[in-house]
């Protein structure tokens, strides 16, 4: 092999390998997916998950019907039922059926649609343009391209249009375009934003490519940035934060932190009782905890999903651990 052709085939793999990393972000083949599922909060309710999504012309959602009863999707408000199922209609689906709907080029920039046998159930599919970085609303960007067990993903952007002040919210999505994580952030006060999530094995079920969609402002507008995550480290959780019983009420005090129904400080405050008692004996036993300001988002999240058993006991341990690492609660 020659020169000239070694150097072609050289560019030609690293543009192959370059788009095979990047291709699961926009390929329009795989179906947004949007469940119906129980409620997090009120186990007597169905929503759809997520209620909100960003997609493009020509790509195609799918619903997927994760209740126990059946389900009508048709696009409309239902306020207005004269002028529902105009666009699309899915007929009763059953548990475990789904239905698909390619979004047809140039003619709306939201489709709007509810349920119609539970019309309180509504969702929503903003269609337009998405950014990759960059967009003409705001940047984002993560710090890094790639993260392994238990990393910490640093995000952040800066927003170039701030007329309408509302929180910006971010959304990750597998590379099966299903939604495994979504939160909402607040500017700061030079317009930016930062938002720390922990890469855990809870969230990331698998090494793959993951996708980042930040919305903002009204119509949406999105910006995107895909990493890697690698799900090769163990299992190191000690065994006996696994098989010790934390106290009941300190799963009700997890709940209401999380649900904003408590504050730091006494969220805190049982966290500390439970060390200094003595009924938690872990490597945290001998810290004294104190008040913190800083605490990340993603500590919250641990706390909502330990308390309705998503995550062990041993995981929600060791994010109160990574607190103590990172001197936010102060030994």
């Amino acid at each position: 092999m020659n020169l000239h052709y070694y150097v072609v085939f050289s560019i030609g793999m690293m543009l192959l390998l370059s788009a095979s990393h990047m291709a699961f972000a926009d390929n329009s083949n795989i179906s947004w997916k949007i469940t119906m599922k129980k409620n997090d909060t009120d186990a007597n309710s169905t929503i759809f998950w997520p209620p909100e999504i960003q997609a493009r012309q020509n790509d195609t959602v799918m619903w997927i019907n994760n209740d126990t009863t059946a389900h009508i999707i048709t696009s409309g408000m239902p306020e207005h039922l004269d002028y529902s199922g105009k666009l699309f209609n899915s007929g009763v689906l059953n548990p475990g059926q789904s239905y698909s709907f390619k979004i047809p080029s140039g003619i709306w920039s939201a489709y709007y649609y509810f349920c119609k046998i539970h019309p309180w159930m509504t969702g929503k599919i903003d269609v337009g343009s998405a950014y990759l970085g960059k967009s003409p609303a705001f940047t984002i960007a993560t710090d890094k391209e790639s993260y392994s067990s238990d990393g910490i993903i640093q995000i952040s952007g800066i927003v170039n249009d701030t007329s309408q002040i509302m929180p910006l919210r971010i959304q990750i999505f597998d590379s099966q375009r299903n939604l495994i994580f979504s939160d909402s952030t607040n500017l700061l006060s030079d317009h930016s934003f930062r938002y720390q999530l922990k890469a855990s094995n809870s969230i990331f079920k698998t090494s793959g490519n993951y996708k980042i969609k930040a919305f903002y402002e009204f119509p949406a507008t999105v910006t995107d940035v895909n990493f890697f995550f690698n799900n090769s480290s163990q299992n190191t959780t000690n065994t006996n934060l696994e098989s010790f019983k934390i106290p009941y009420w300190v799963k009700n005090n997890a709940k209401w932190w999380s649900q904003n129904q408590i504050s730091d400080e006494d969220f805190i405050k049982g966290i500390q009782y439970l060390i200094t008692s003595g009924d938690l004996k872990t490597s945290l036993s001998n810290q004294t905890l104190t008040k913190t300001n800083t605490i990340p988002s993603w500590i919250r999240s641990d706390a909502g999903w330990w308390s309705s058993g998503t995550i062990s006991d041993g995981e929600f341990i060791s994010s109160m651990q990574y607190l103590i690492d990172h001197s936010i609660i102060k030994a």
